[in-house]
């Protein structure tokens, strides 16, 4: 072999993911480049872009490998639980990894990781406990939109409620906005994750598994039912 081809055959797509990680925390999103990534492990541009193919590419490589430590559900929880175990999951996953959530601009996660710890395990709990194919997937696609949702709209706008009600009294003040002013006052918005995990459960709760069938289609509920590489999340 050549020194290029051992240089090419030593960086592994996890050695690439790795160091754009890094970067990605250091200097964040604007930072990350082909360039950058050679500069971080000691070889060419032109040779990490050959490992991915495109800046895609390398938002997947990175994606595929955050996505090897997405934990393991218990197996006795029933679909409505493991639903909801599985998506703050995806949520603590992805708030982690936000900036390279908005690098990807909505894209989905399709690697072998998420696909076989997340996506196809999930499916499988929903239609395992009756819900149709076609329910299962409306729900996941609610869930999935509202979890990266939460994520991006977190990170991006980093929700402050001085700004907000600075914003309020500049534009007129509670006699012109008397329902956002009391929204202000009144609610507390220091837990983000936590109003997403209530909002996660009313959802599952509404359109999941063990949600009320609109009358004459039978039975009010359907039954319920019954790999990260290092934790097991349950609840």
């Amino acid at each position: 072999m050549t020194k290029s081809q051992v240089a090419f055959a030593s960086l592994t797509h996890e050695v690439i993911a790795v160091a754009a990680l890094a970067i990605l925390r250091r200097e964040g999103p604007s930072a990350l480049s082909f360039r950058r990534v050679a500069e971080e492990v000691g070889t060419s541009h032109v040779t990490v872009y050959r490992r991915c193919g495109s800046f895609d590419g390398l938002l997947d490589v990175c994606a595929n490998y955050v996505a090897a430590d997405f934990p393991e559900v218990d197996r006795g929880l029933d679909a409505a639980a493991a639903t909801q175990a599985r998506f703050e999951a995806a949520y603590e996953m992805w708030a982690e990894h936000a900036d390279l959530v908005l690098l990807m601009r909505g894209r989905s996660w399709l690697g072998e990781n998420i696909m076989s710890r997340f996506y196809e395990p999930c499916m499988q709990s929903l239609v395992g406990a009756g819900m149709s194919i076609r329910d299962a997937s409306r729900l996941f696609s609610v869930l999935h939109r509202m979890t990266i949702g939460s994520v991006i709209l977190t990170k991006a706008n980093n929700w402050n409620p001085w700004e907000a009600n600075e914003a309020i009294e500049k534009l007129g003040g509670a006699d012109r906005f008397p329902t956002l002013a009391r929204v202000q006052r009144e609610v507390e918005w220091s837990d983000m994750s936590a109003i997403y995990r209530d909002t996660l459960r009313r959802l599952i709760l509404d359109l999941g598994p063990n949600a009320d069938k609109p009358a004459g289609r039978g039975a009010a509920t359907r039954p319920t039912g019954a790999n990260g590489r290092r934790r097991t999340h349950s609840r």
